[in-house]
């Protein structure tokens, strides 16, 4: 499982975008066996949506979660410390 929450940001002044998405660790829930990939996002400096995908294994919820970090890489989001 991962360990930390994964931060993105995403502005561009030029079109108005202040974007944030964060990526939590993979959870296993108490549910039997199900795993949660939860993620948040939304413009900064106001409330965001919260997303919960679960899944039956551990494997299809980490192949998920670095698909997830992938795809706002490739969309110019920016890793935030």
């Amino acid at each position: 499982m991962t360990s930390d929450k994964v931060k993105f940001i995403k502005i561009d002044e030029s079109k108005n975008m202040r974007r944030f998405y964060v990526l939590y660790p993979v959870y296993d829930t108490l549910l039997d066996g199900l795993y949660a990939v939860i993620s948040e996002y939304g413009r900064i400096g106001r409330q965001g949506r919260t997303f919960i995908k679960l899944f039956t294994d551990q494997k299809s919820a980490m192949i998920y979660h670095e698909r997830c970090i992938a795809t706002r890489i490739n969309h110019g989001y920016k890793i935030r410390p």
